[in-house]
């Protein structure tokens, strides 16, 4: 079978909430499914490529990691757009959608990130927007996906949002509409934190397919499904 080779970006500067999980459960996935597996670790130095990879994740970080990340990253920007016309596959949780953005604003100062989307993101300092989150299904994985967020980011001009939050709507990308993260071609990018692959199998199954070009599901844990169905039905109850 195909060998996968994943890239996880800033695995210690970034790590927050639990979001390594993401790329284990994703991992085990593919490798209980038969796929051999490389998986590349960059911290500090990054390859002169990032076309390499199939799949890229970076996670959440705190305020002043996200600038450190930013900072390390930025003159990257190319490669990376490079990577993602190519039609590798990218998912960037809790803030990290920071780094892709042009600008970011803190404390009255400005960074220039690495400009692949013409959204800017400000951070603060003294506020945090948080809470459970259930999406519609009006996304490409056809399926409301649950989770949480926790963050002090405000994105403003984001033209393709992922999803779209039913509850907490006022959670979005800019805190006033229900619209969440940025979908293009294959890079996902969103709020949610959980970690969102581990919480949602159905999104876990649809990024395995692509990754892979496969038309088989991939086997995943009856126990996964369960805790997303539980966890479905009592986000619904406060809808109403």
């Amino acid at each position: 079978m195909k060998n996968i080779r994943i890239l996880h970006l800033f695995p210690k500067l970034l790590s927050l909430y639990g979001e390594y999980g993401n790329v284990v459960i994703l991992k085990k996935a593919l490798s209980d499914a038969g796929y051999s597996i490389d998986m590349t670790e960059y911290e500090n130095e990054f390859p002169e490529t990032f076309s390499e990879f199939d799949f890229i994740y970076v996670g959440s970080g705190t305020e002043d990691n996200i600038i450190e990340a930013n900072r390390r990253i930025f003159s990257y920007g190319d490669l990376i757009r490079r990577s993602i016309e190519e039609g590798k596959y990218w998912l960037a949780t809790g803030n990290s959608m920071a780094l892709f953005g042009k600008v970011i604003k803190r404390r009255d100062e400005e960074s220039a990130s690495s400009g692949i989307f013409d959204y800017t993101t400000e951070l603060f300092d003294d506020k945090r927007f948080s809470g459970d989150v259930l999406t519609s299904c009006d996304n490409d994985i056809s399926s409301q996906l649950v989770g949480y967020v926790n963050t002090s980011s405000l994105y403003t001009g984001v033209k393709n949002p992922f999803c779209e939050f039913l509850l907490n709507s006022s959670l979005g990308n800019d805190k006033k509409s229900a619209f969440d993260g940025i979908r293009y071609m294959n890079f996902y990018g969103t709020q949610m934190i959980g970690p969102v692959l581990v919480k949602n199998p159905f999104f876990l199954n649809k990024l395995c397919k692509n990754i892979t070009d496969s038309e088989e599901d991939f086997t995943l844990s009856s126990y996964q499904y369960l805790a997303y169905e539980t966890t479905l039905s009592e986000l619904k109850k406060r809808l109403v």
